[in-house]
């Protein structure tokens, strides 16, 4: 059994239905509480990348508490107890949203582990409540990949995993329909979860249905005879990589009502003039010898994502460029066959005259000025993620003094390490607020000459 069908992968490519995004504009916390995968600081990155350039102007911070090891009652490396856990990883943030994503270290322990692990997704929703977080996303695990035969995705591992994912599905008869929250009465009685505004989204059966449509179509590996240079989204099996983190984004982004529009305009250039500007502003430019020149001010960025991702983007029904990043520029009344496209000098590619009629995707281009405002915005969240990940990681848990036996010293050298890179995160967020603003830039089109 793979717990994959191709309408899994479908999808994944659609957009996403019509509804509000379930992260808000509010100044409470949008808080990544996991295991392995959550630490990795990956799929969380870009969530908030996503996020930050698609509401450039939206006032949001994001904190990620994963802690590698991790099982869903917290018997890993993290806590104490639970309630401690709970207290110090997500009620001292007062976050808007808990984005929870356990799953593999509790199905490491086998069908043995499973009821520990409801157990743990029902006490804590039932917590998160208890400490004023009324939205939350529960979010299964990501498959394994490895070389077993006759096993989805070469993994016997995923049969244990999907077990888990469905259980986890089954606890949570609660969604976001269209913007709005509601709940149903589940037929199994008031023990089961009361968490508000909550939903559960399915990242095992379509990422696992993915990975199996990489490799029938030759993408992904089938087996490791090329050793390290093997092209695997999983490289470890257990581990994901940035292309399997990607497509973990996109799924969870899907499943949160994302939209898919960056912006879009339509441009009729025999008669210079603007058909349709969606989340944009044409100003049309003179220009010479049959070339188009305007200037383009868009509200959002496209969504910025490291070259590293690009090998998810080859895999047969994975299509985020449409689902999640629509950045279209449409050009009808074209005279010649084809066109050199650059903005602000730095050509970006060439298109004919057909396909700029029937619309470019310029979401996810690799080069230009717009590309590279991105990646820099994608490096200072990676930075800004790492600073943030050594103040609680390192620091916080682990440098804690002992109040009652270190010395005053120490006690105050660690609120002052505190303290000091709270104020380089808030610094560091500064200015990626001033790197997730659009600036205007010039399109010109001009005609590739026919030899």
């Amino acid at each position: 059994m793979t717990g994959w069908t191709q309408s899994s992968v479908a999808a994944v490519a659609a957009p996403s239905p019509a509804g509000a995004y379930m992260i808000q504009d509010s100044p409470r916390p949008v808080l990544f509480f996991g295991d392995d995968a959550t630490q990795q600081r990956m799929f969380t990155t870009l969530i908030e990348t996503y996020t930050l350039t698609r509401f450039p102007h939206w006032k949001i911070i994001f904190r990620n508490t994963g802690w590698a090891g991790d099982k869903m009652r917290f018997a890993g490396v993290r806590a104490r107890s639970g309630d401690q856990a709970i207290r110090r990883d997500i009620e001292s943030y007062r976050p808007q949203i808990v984005l929870v994503n356990y799953g593999l270290n509790d199905a490491m322990g086998g069908d043995a582990a499973y009821d520990q692990f409801l157990v743990g997704v029902n006490v804590l929703s039932r917590d998160l409540p208890r400490i004023g977080v009324y939205r939350a996303v529960f979010i299964s695990s990501n498959p394994a990949e490895g070389y077993e035969k006759d096993q989805p995705a070469g993994a016997s591992l995923n049969g244990t995993l999907k077990k888990f994912a469905d259980g986890m599905r089954d606890r949570f008869p609660i969604g976001w329909q269209d913007g709005v929250d509601f709940m149903q009465k589940h037929p199994k009685g008031p023990e089961r979860p009361d968490i508000r505004n909550g939903v559960f989204i399915d990242l095992f059966d379509p990422m696992l249905g993915l990975i199996e449509a990489g490799r029938k179509s030759g993408i992904l590996s089938r087996d490791n005879s090329l050793g390290t240079k093997t092209a695997r989204l999983i490289p470890d099996g257990i581990h994901p990589n940035w292309s399997g983190h990607l497509i973990m984004a996109a799924i969870i982004l899907q499943g949160m009502h994302a939209p898919a529009l960056v912006s879009a305009a339509t441009l009729d250039a025999a008669n210079r003039a603007t058909m349709s500007a969606l989340g944009c502003t044409i100003e049309w430019q003179p220009g010479m010898g049959g070339t188009v020149q305007f200037k383009r001010t868009d509200s959002a960025l496209p969504w910025p994502i490291p070259p590293a991702c690009d090998l998810a983007l080859q895999i047969p029904g994975f299509d985020p460029a449409a689902s999640l990043n629509q950045y279209d520029l449409r050009v009808t009344g074209l005279a010649a066959n084809s066109y050199l496209l650059s903005i602000d000098g730095s050509v970006i590619g060439t298109y004919s005259k057909d396909s700029l009629a029937g619309g470019v995707n310029l979401g996810f281009v690799r080069r230009g000025p717009i590309y590279n405002q991105g990646q820099k915005l994608l490096q200072a969240v990676l930075d800004k993620n790492e600073t943030f990940y050594n103040r609680w990681h390192n620091v916080q848990i682990g440098q804690q003094p002992d109040p009652k036996t270190a010395p005053a010293a120490s006690i105050e050298a660690y609120k002052a390490e505190l303290s000091r890179l709270d104020q380089l995160i808030e610094k560091q967020e500064q200015s990626i607020n001033e790197l997730r603003v659009p600036v205007p830039h010039v399109f010109k089109l001009q005609p590739v000459s026919q030899k």
